[in-house]
């Protein structure tokens, strides 16, 4: 279990990942990962929240060098430091199975793909979206059934849903009219997540705040996707990334530069003094 103690102001940093902490090239800029660590080290535990699954934040753990809990799936599911689930709100297996019939009857050029804790299930692995995503994550699809994949499990955390702008955006307003109780937000112009509708970043922050007794002014959130809006709007102290849309620049307290430009390691030196 890590302990959060330090005499700074903020005591915890929660950060997406792609687009954010890491630069166009995939990576942690060294000055970035020596910043954090040096933190860690002084008291203040630095959580990666990312739409992606446990096995794809690992690997961004391992980047790092750091030790801290993960809030994955944006929320859906939440892991110590340990790798031990401390929380999972999954969508029901008939829901899923409802929506992926759905997106396959009016949507087929949508790629479909579905989690479920360490599994990520797709229909074709060959195809271009799916490729290109197990090289950004460095991890593997696998073909099936998710009725069958998922029957002991009942249910799934997360459907990733690719594909054109257009098509992506026309899907996003059909299930939003179809299934209006889901937690559906963009992570890219041709990215779409789908989870249960208890499902948020700002939840998955709120938890790890109240788990450790730290306040939600107590603590540093940073973004640069639709999907990080409300964990940017809970958290008073947010930061937005300059390669962020303007809506989501709206909704956090402070710009910081892009990922490019190490906009995190600016924030935080500001902020860490």
């Amino acid at each position: 279990m890590i302990a959060v103690r330090t005499s700074y102001k903020y005591k915890m940093i929660f950060s997406d990942i792609d687009g954010t902490l890491l630069n166009s090239g995939h990576q942690v800029p060294e000055p970035t990962r020596k910043k954090i660590l040096e933190l860690e080290k002084e008291g203040v535990p630095f959580v990666l929240v990312s739409a992606r699954m446990p096995e794809g934040m690992t690997t961004i753990q391992a980047m790092i060098g750091n030790r801290a809990p993960m809030v994955c799936y944006s929320g859906a599911l939440i892991r110590d430091a340990d790798g031990n689930t401390m929380y999972s709100c999954q969508m029901d297996l008939d829901l899923a199975v409802r929506i992926k019939d759905l997106i396959g009857k009016e949507f087929p050029e949508i790629c479909c793909n579905t989690y479920g804790g360490s599994r990520w299930v797709v229909d074709d692995d060959s195809s271009p979206w799916v490729r290109k995503e197990e090289e950004i994550t460095g991890l593997k699809a696998m073909n099936g059934d998710i009725r069958e994949v998922f029957t002991a499990d009942r249910g799934v955390h997360k459907f990733l849903l690719m594909g054109q702008e257009e098509a992506v955006q026309g899907l996003e307003k059909r299930l939003k009219e179809h299934f209006p109780d889901l937690s559906i937000a963009s992570s890219s112009p041709v990215y779409l997540e789908v989870m249960d509708g208890r499902v948020s970043k700002s939840r998955g922050v709120g938890f790890l705040c109240s788990h450790y007794g730290v306040g939600l002014d107590e603590v540093i959130a940073f973004g640069d996707g639709c999907n990080d809006m409300d964990m940017l709007r809970a958290v008073k102290n947010s930061y937005a990334m300059a390669n962020a849309p303007l809506g989501v620049r709206r909704s956090a307290a402070h710009v910081t530069l892009d990922n490019d430009h190490q906009g995190f390691l600016a924030a935080l030196e500001e902020d860490f003094r």
